[in-house]
C-alpha cells in the first residue's frame, strides 16, 4: 500500500541498498524446479517443468555424496551477510507453489537434511493443485524459506509502474501477513522483468531477487536479477551432475 502512495517517487529512485551484504559477490548455482509428481503430464511443458520423486532423491542423494550442501535463499542471505563461504553449495528453489511440492518434495528434502525457498504466487493459494495457508505454515515450521512469486503468474515486464508494485508489494504483504515472517525474496513470473520492476523490488523491502535465464539480465547483473539453473523433467542423473558442474564452473559475479 505504501509504494502505491509513492509511486512517483519511487521511480526517480535507486534500488534501496543492502548494506549488510557484500559489494559484489559469487553466489552458488540457484536450481530452479517446478513440479514434483508421480506423474509425467501428456504436454511438452509440463512434461520439461515436472520431475518425478525418484529424480529428486537422486538428485539430493548426488548433491550429498559430493559434499555439496543444498540451502535456502534465506540461508545464502544470511552467508552473505555474515561472510561466511560460499563453496560447495547450491540454491534450491521451487516455483509457483504446487501442492505436489509438499506432498512430494517435502519429505524427500526432509531425508536428505536439505532446505529450499517456494516461492508462491499469493492469488493461487488454497485453490486447487496448490498449497494452501496450512500447508505453508507447516512448511516455516521446518524451517523452508516461502518467498514471493507475485499475486498471479503475469509478466511484469508489461505491466504498467502501478500494475507492478501491486503484484510485488502484496504478494509480499500476503506472505508476512499470513506467515508473520519477513519475505526477503523474490522470483520474477517467467523470470521477466525492466527496469523498473528493479526499482520497485529494492523499494519493496526484499533484498535478492531471482530470474530464470541469463538473456532476461540488464547487465551489470545485480541482487535482484539473479539468474538460475532450470532443472529440466527429461534430465537423466548424468544431465543433473554435468549442468551442476557445468554451472559450478561458470559461476557470475552479482552487484549489491
Amino acid at each position: 500500500m505504501l509504494l502505491r502512495l509513492f509511486l512517483p517517487l519511487l521511480l526517480l529512485a535507486t534500488p534501496t541498498p543492502a548494506p549488510s551484504l557484500p559489494a559484489s559477490f559469487v553466489p552458488p548455482p540457484i536450481l530452479m524446479y517446478h513440479r514434483v509428481d508421480v506423474d509425467r503430464p501428456a504436454d511438452r511443458v509440463g512434461r520439461e517443468l515436472t520431475v518425478t520423486p525418484a529424480q529428486l532423491a537422486a538428485q539430493l542423494g548426488y548433491l550429498k555424496s559430493r559434499g555439496i550442501a543444498a540451502i535456502s535463499m534465506a540461508q545464502l542471505q544470511r552467508r552473505l551477510e555474515s561472510g561466511k563461504p560460499l563453496d560447495h553449495l547450491v540454491v534450491l528453489t521451487f516455483d509457483d507453489g504446487y501442492a505436489d511440492q509438499y506432498a512430494y518434495a517435502m519429505p524427500l528434502l526432509r531425508t536428505y537434511g536439505s532446505r529450499a525457498t517456494f516461492y508462491i504466487v499469493t492469488g493461487e493459494v488454497g485453490r486447487p493443485r496448490h498449497l494452501t495457508w496450512e500447508q505453508l505454515r507447516a512448511m516455516e515450521s521446518e524451517h523452508m524459506d516461502l518467498a514471493a512469486h507475485g499475486v498471479f503468474h503475469d509478466d511484469l515486464s508489461r505491466m504498467t509502474p502501478a500494475q507492478q508494485v501491486f503484484q510485488i508489494d502484496d504478494s509480499v504483504s500476503a506472505l508476512q501477513a499470513g506467515l508473520h515472517e519477513r519475505v526477503d525474496s523474490y522470483a520474477y513470473p517467467s523470470g521477466r522483468f525492466n527496469r523498473t520492476t528493479l526499482q520497485i523490488i529494492g523499494a519493496a523491502g526484499v533484498t535478492l531477487a531471482v530470474t530464470t535465464d541469463p538473456i532476461n539480465v540488464l547487465p551489470p547483473e545485480n541482487r535482484f536479477e539473479m539468474t538460475r539453473v532450470r532443472v529440466r523433467g527429461e534430465w537423466s542423473i548424468s544431465d543433473f551432475a554435468a549442468a551442476v558442474q557445468s554451472a559450478m564452473l561458470r559461476l557470475r559475479v552479482v552487484f549489491r
